[in-house]
């Protein structure tokens, strides 16, 4: 009876000890909200309070990217340590406080890199010197470190040593799981030093499917957002080892090129005649070619025997029209008369004879550019008829057709 009745005293106190225990549990659980919640009010009041009265971006951003935030998490720590010598296991609950400290400190740090780089994106030259990659090669060593030192907090000084000198002998395994990590630094390294790429480049890599603006650089890729507005991630080594194609020089230039040719049927290319002559003596801005030309022709004829045409020269259809897109490119206000003009003749082909027109534009946006070329090519075909010039067609059903009637 007597050993019952003990037996049962000590059952009651097993179960009064772990009610106590919960009961605090809750007290403390209870004490660090309310001592998390007071102190982010207060953090957050004075912080911002700072924030309003500064001209300064950084504490700006800071408070956005809520680094004051995970501040006020430590309080209900401190709160959980300095109660922890209530409990036997007192030292286990001291290693969680300590590595939660920790783990709180890492994301800190985290969000403060996070607010470097998005003030470094508000300058001008972070576009081409991004700091991404090289804030993410920061967050790696900063993991590491946590790493060891929660490792450290957990066991012993010499079990952190042991897993640093570990990582000596694994790094050929370390190579490999961060070869693109590793690869994508020296990469960004050398297209940052060489001032290769920068955000807003328009860029060319068709073996990737690449066309179109690079909207983000980081530690291991790429990312290129094409006119289509789909988006393409290139491994940042992939360019120091293949080639790709920058638009930039031409935005820097301030210049467009415009390469295209006019086919013109070869069975219409002649001599000019009386009638033609003075027909194309009424466009303004060939009478000074066609006089000037006319003179210098007289001149070297006066020495020929003009029976025949042969033996002496004579203006041409081709030549006149050659002349006129010359002076109306030079005339043109949207062409840039600082780089390179021609208006050259191509080998001829079985598609007639290609005039090609090779110039620059003074304004390098995509739509402006198709605009301006599409009115030059306009008028030239337009006007092409008055030099009694055809341009190469190849036949259609429509040809046939008037052909059989």
């Amino acid at each position: 009876m007597v050993n019952r009745i003990g037996m049962l005293l000590e059952r009651y106190d097993i179960y009064n000890q772990w009610v106590s225990i919960a009961i605090s549990i809750m007290i403390i659980i209870l004490i660090c909200i309310i001592v998390q919640k007071i102190t982010k009010y207060i953090i957050l009041n004075i912080i911002q309070k700072i924030v309003n009265k500064t001209d300064n971006v950084f504490d700006e951003i800071l408070y956005e990217k809520k680094v004051f935030h995970n501040i006020s998490h430590i309080a209900p720590a401190i709160i959980i340590y300095i109660f922890s010598n209530s409990f036997e296991s007192r030292e286990i609950i001291q290693s969680i406080v300590y590595a939660y400290i920790l783990l709180i400190l890492t994301l800190t740090l985290f969000k403060i890199l996070d607010s470097i780089q998005q003030i470094y994106r508000t300058k001008e030259f972070s576009k081409s010197r991004p700091i991404k990659g090289i804030i993410q090669v920061i967050k790696i060593i900063i993991c590491v470190f946590a790493v060891v030192f929660i490792v450290a907090i957990f066991t012993s000084d010499s079990a952190a040593w042991a897993m640093l000198s570990g990582l000596g002998g694994m790094s050929a395994i370390i190579i490999l799981i961060f070869r693109d990590s590793i690869l994508g630094l020296v990469a960004g390294i050398q297209l940052s030093t060489n001032n290769l790429l920068k955000i807003g480049d328009w860029i060319e890599m068709h073996q990737f499917g690449a066309d179109g603006e690079v909207v983000d650089i980081s530690l291991t890729n790429i990312t290129v957002e094409n006119w289509d507005k789909t988006l393409v991630n290139v491994p940042a080594y992939k360019f120091i080892d293949e080639s790709f194609k920058n638009w930039r020089g031409m935005t820097d230039a301030g210049g467009r090129r415009i390469k295209r040719a006019i086919h013109i049927d070869i069975n219409t290319i002649r001599f000019l005649d009386d009638k033609l002559y003075d027909h194309l003596m009424e466009v303004d801005i060939l009478k000074d070619y066609l006089t000037s030309k006319q003179c210098d022709i007289n001149t070297y004829n006066k020495s020929c025997n003009m029976v025949n045409n042969v033996n002496g020269r004579k203006l041409t259809n081709i030549g006149s029209f050659r002349a006129y897109v010359i002076e109306y490119l030079k005339r043109n206000p949207n062409i840039h008369n600082d780089f390179t003009l021609l208006v050259r003749q191509l080998a001829p082909t079985d598609t007639g004879l290609p005039i090609e027109i090779y110039c620059f534009t003074n304004d390098t946006a995509w739509a402006n550019y198709e605009g301006i070329m599409a009115d030059i090519f306009d008028h030239l075909f337009a006007i092409i008829s008055e030099f009694d010039l055809k341009v190469y067609q190849n036949p259609s059903g429509s040809d046939f057709v008037r052909l059989a009637k």
